[in-house]
């Protein structure tokens, strides 16, 4: 079928799909109508492990995908606890980053002779040393 776009002619080549009538059909406006559903061989989706917002989650065949999350059910269990692991390194790196900067600030307020400033750092490092 020969078609024009904004003045540059183009060749339409539609696929030529078969149909099938469906169940569902109805009367409107008058006129019968029938739904008709398109006949083709179903292609089996590939397992793929995708993430949207940080959600994981996967999308394919729900056999091959329970086949796929057997398969790495070990991996899953040990790197929970290199998880587990990594965050507890992560808080402590996290403390040790608070107290560093807490001591440059003290050591700036005890260099300003500042000792509102001083003694509110005080108080802040006290209270760090409880919450750890």
């Amino acid at each position: 079928m020969k078609l024009t776009y904004r003045g540059v002619d183009y060749e339409s080549h539609p696929l030529a799909v078969e149909m099938i009538p469906g169940e569902i059909s109805g009367k409107y406006r008058g006129q019968q109508w029938k739904r008709h559903y398109p006949r083709h061989i179903s292609a089996p989706q590939p397992v793929a492990e995708l993430k949207y917002r940080g959600v994981p989650y996967c999308v394919g065949d729900p056999l091959d995908v329970e086949a796929m999350k057997l398969r790495r059910q070990p991996e899953a269990i040990a790197t929970a606890k290199t998880r587990q692991k990594t965050g507890q390194e992560l808080a402590n790196t996290h403390l040790a980053h608070i107290r560093s900067n807490l001591e440059h600030r003290l050591q700036i307020a005890r260099q300003k002779g500042d000792q509102t400033l001083i003694r509110l750092l005080e108080d802040e490092a006290r209270q760090i040393m409880v919450g750890s």
